[in-house]
């Protein structure tokens, strides 16, 4: 029979949205694995030090995809440990010009350079560099959204499908960079018949391209005294934000989901810190999913019988996204997927400044959906209770250093 197993693994962590995925194949034995890190703007420095890499990565093998949703220095870490020690096959990432990451190595000076290994502040320096020194094979530098993703019928075969960006904005990267960086437009990859779709929401480079020409043109900034240096800084930040506010969102799905033709089931339960949980199905087979479905307390939802049922079994990482500024260009970005959206994750920890009510604008009618949130001192009440009272069928998922949530579950075809 032909069955698939899919798992999404959101890790113990209250300052971040780590999830790690897998899809297992049982007819074709293929399986994709896949990560998406994104630190949070108002993350506790030293809370966030307490837990490494390795720790929260639960890297115990190859990882087909590593996605990074913010440009942070836990997210760098996370990058650079599971291209040393998982094998990273395929790396996405956001494109942040040079001002920006100056910042970020300003931050690191502040806090202690001594606490980092010397790789994170190389890779600052020059990302696309390191990259092509590494082991990874292919790696994809994000800036601006291609075209919006159109449904087929069938897809068998693996497929990368990334827009190169226009002219204009690689010579002007190029200017900023001194050498040339082949960055591409948003689009998705298809793997394992399973989809994955992005979206880029991040910093103007025309404007921040001017603002650098502005205050480089009296000479180079290694020559800027102190005082000069942090009042470029301090505006640059002003006007544009953290590096790590450029975001990169991820939807990820099984592909050809027809409700008429599939039983799918989807199970989610709470982990514990001390659980070991997994994203690796093959490992065991899927013995791990049918464990959680027997002996532990779980949402299943199987309601797929007929055409007019929904089958949502996907999940939709918004990063850090500012969605007061890009509500119209994230609703038309992912308009295609909304009734496939089954888990989402809210901004910057629910931060009220990226939180827009236009976001819960789904037609749910059977299906649960989960709305997951790392839960902070400043992760607002008032968010989550719009939430819950918007409709009964949402759900709130709080992540913290004690607990996690798994969503695992199934597809076959109806007999």
């Amino acid at each position: 029979m032909d069955a698939r197993l899919f798992r999404y693994l959101f890790e113990n962590t209250s300052h971040a949205i780590v999830m790690t995925g897998c899809t297992w194949d049982k007819e074709a034995n293929q399986q994709i694995r896949y990560a998406y890190s994104c630190e949070t703007k108002h993350s506790n420095w030293r809370v966030s030090r307490r837990k490494k890499a390795k720790e929260i990565l639960y890297s115990d093998g190859p990882i087909d995809l590593f996605v990074m949703g913010s440009f942070s220095i836990a997210d760098i870490e996370r990058l650079i440990y599971a291209i040393r020690y998982g094998k990273t096959d395929t790396v996405i990432l956001p494109y942040v010009p040079p001002i920006q990451r100056f910042m970020l190595l300003q931050d690191i000076a502040l806090r202690g350079m001594g606490e980092y290994h010397s790789d994170v502040a190389e890779f600052i320096r020059a990302p696309y560099l390191y990259l092509v020194n590494s082991s990874v094979r292919k790696f994809y530098f994000i800036y601006g959204n291609g075209k919006i993703y159109q449904r087929k019928e069938k897809t068998w075969y693996p497929e990368h499908q990334f827009e190169c960006q226009d002219e204009v904005i690689l010579n002007m990267i190029e200017e900023l960079e001194g050498y040339r960086i082949p960055v591409v437009k948003a689009g998705y990859i298809i793997d394992n018949r399973m989809l994955f779709y992005f979206g880029y929401y991040g910093v103007n480079l025309h404007l921040i391209t001017k603002f650098v020409k502005q205050y480089l043109k009296e000479g180079p900034i290694e020559k800027f005294d102190e005082r000069r240096l942090q009042k470029m800084l301090l505006l640059c930040k002003n006007e544009f934000g953290d590096p790590g506010m450029d975001s990169l969102t991820m939807f990820c799905s099984p592909i050809e989901v027809i409700a008429t033709k599939t039983d799918c089931v989807f199970n989610a339960i709470v982990i514990d810190k001390e659980d070991f949980c997994h994203a690796n199905i093959e490992s065991d087979e899927g013995r791990c999913s049918l464990k959680c479905m027997l002996y532990n307390d779980y949402d299943v939802c199987h309601c797929h019988r007929t055409e007019e049922a929904e089958l949502r079994a996907g999940v939709l990482l918004l990063g850090n996204v500012n969605l007061n500024k890009y509500m119209t260009e994230l609703k038309q970005r992912y308009h295609v997927i909304n009734d496939q959206i089954r888990a989402i994750t809210l901004p910057n920890c629910g931060n009220k400044n990226n939180w827009n009510s236009e976001l819960m604008e789904f037609d749910v009618r059977k299906n649960a959906v989960f709305w997951i949130c790392p839960l902070q001192s400043q992760t607002p009440d008032k968010v989550l209770r719009e939430i819950k009272s918007k409709n009964a069928r949402y759900r709130i998922i709080g992540l913290n250093e004690n607990y996690g949530s798994c969503f695992n579950g199934f597809l076959t075809e109806k007999l």
